[in-house]
């Protein structure tokens, strides 16, 4: 049977965690190297040109950004020797949302400690 300083040390102890998770996300927050949005993907493409190698299923790839703007999907051509650079740029900003989507949920998930701490601890009067 759990007495109530174990239920408290528990709680306390899962703060304690989500707060060493916070400083390992304030890392990610705080790099200051450039961040690209959107995702890096190859199009397959016909060019339309009857003799063409397109037209008999060999498509032409090239390497394009996808990114949302305004609540539309824009689409970039990645210049020719830039590849890594956008690859890494967009790895970057990835990295950063997932970091700022945990956050939130670390902060949701301490309130609700926070409050279950504060309940159990309330004397009534």
């Amino acid at each position: 049977m759990q007495t109530e300083s174990d239920r408290h040390s528990r709680i306390r102890q899962s703060l304690s965690q989500l707060a060493e998770e916070i400083q390992q996300l304030v890392t990610v927050f705080n790099d200051r190297r450039p961040m690209i949005k959107g995702t890096v993907y190859e199009q397959r493409r016909k060019c339309g040109k009857p003799n063409c190698s397109c037209s008999s299923g060999k498509l032409h790839g090239s390497m394009m950004l996808s990114r949302s703007d305004q609540g539309r999907t824009k689409l970039m051509a990645i210049p020719s020797g830039h590849l890594k650079d956008f690859q890494i740029g967009t790895e970057r900003y990835q990295k950063f949302r997932r970091a700022r989507a945990r956050l939130g949920q670390i902060y949701k998930t301490m309130m609700q400690l926070i409050d279950q701490l504060e309940e159990s601890r309330r004397k009534e009067s």
